[in-house]
This record gives structure tokens, C-alpha cells and sequence, in this order.
């Protein structure tokens, strides 16, 4: 009755390893960025010079700094950093290989854009720092890393952020367990 899903020999064929993978590649570049101190420090330290600061000892993640879903404006309602990390889009068709694209959105108050007296964008300093770490590296996936395209958008009055999609080749192959 369920021959359909073991090989010659008796050996099971292993599940689909399409979504496993997309998951595994998530927390790597979420690892990535929470073991990044200039990153943190980006995200935490709210003036101007958040680099002078002490190493963000507290978890981005339970404070609802960095979050695992595609950005979803109706949740800024205070003078923050949020960064928005999860996958995009995928092709699954194609085997044993397939290009993954994540989103990284960088988001923040107009007035924290500008990090004043030094001439940096705090956006680009966070996007500078993960490309530093991530594009053309590997990483995450079979093969290097990939930033593709960014895109500067605003949400509403308050809010302006920084999108960028990140292609990781990502294994969707089936094999033998």
C-alpha cells in the first residue's frame, strides 16, 4: 500500500527539503545579524553616535527591534529601528537547486534617518554592515550570497526604510535517508 514511498532496497525517500532549507537559510542570516555588535548597535542606540555605545547585550528579537515577517507598517508606533527579515519568493521547480530571495526592510523614524554631525545614513550603515557580512559570501544556501536590488521607500509621514532582497541558492532536492 505504500510502496509509492520507498526506493529499491527498502530505503525511505527523504521528504521535500524545499521549505526545511528556506527555514535553515532564515536563521542563518538572522544569526548573522544578531552576532553583529555594529548592527545592534545600529538598531539599539537611538542618537547619533550609537557606535560609542557598550555592545547591545539584550535579545533584538524579544523586543520587537528585529522581527520574522515581511514589514507590516501598522506595527510602528514608537521612535524605533525595526528590521524585517523573512523570505520573499522562490521558483520550487527547478532541481535539485533553486534561487531564494529574502527581504531585509530597515525601518525607522525620518528622524533617526540621518545620524547628524557624521554624514551617515543610518539605513545604509546597517545595509553596509550586513553586505559586508553576507554578499558574496557563503553563508547561507550552496554557493555565495547574493544582494540583488535595494529599494528606499517611505510608510506614512514618520517612517522611511530600506529594502533589500538577498538570493541565497537553496537546495529543494529529495534524497535517500
Amino acid at each position: 500500500m505504500f510502496d509509492c514511498i520507498y526506493k529499491e532496497g527498502g530505503m525511505r525517500l527523504e521528504k521535500s527539503y524545499k521549505f526545511k532549507n528556506i527555514e535553515a537559510n532564515l536563521i542563518k542570516l538572522l544569526y548573522i545579524i544578531l552576532s553583529n555588535q555594529p548592527i545592534l548597535k545600529y538598531i539599539y542606540y537611538l542618537d547619533s553616535d550609537p557606535q560609542s555605545h557598550a555592545d547591545v547585550e539584550i535579545n533584538l528579537l524579544e523586543t520587537g527591534n528585529i522581527v520574522l515577517t515581511l514589514f507590516d507598517e501598522t506595527i510602528l508606533t514608537e521612535e524605533c529601528v525595526k528590521i524585517f527579515l523573512n523570505p520573499l519568493q522562490g521558483d520550487l521547480r527547478k532541481q535539485p537547486l533553486s534561487d531564494i530571495t529574502f527581504t531585509l526592510d530597515i525601518v525607522m523614524n525620518n528622524s533617526l534617518w540621518i545620524l547628524t554631525g557624521r554624514g551617515e545614513l543610518r539605513a545604509y550603515r546597517i545595509a553596509d554592515e550586513f553586505a559586508e557580512l553576507v554578499d558574496g559570501k557563503n553563508v547561507a544556501g550552496i554557493g555565495d550570497v547574493e544582494i540583488t536590488r535595494f529599494q528606499a521607500f517611505k510608510s506614512g509621514t514618520s517612517y522611511s526604510g530600506l529594502s533589500l532582497l538577498i538570493k541565497v541558492n537553496s537546495s529543494t532536492m529529495k534524497g535517500l535517508r
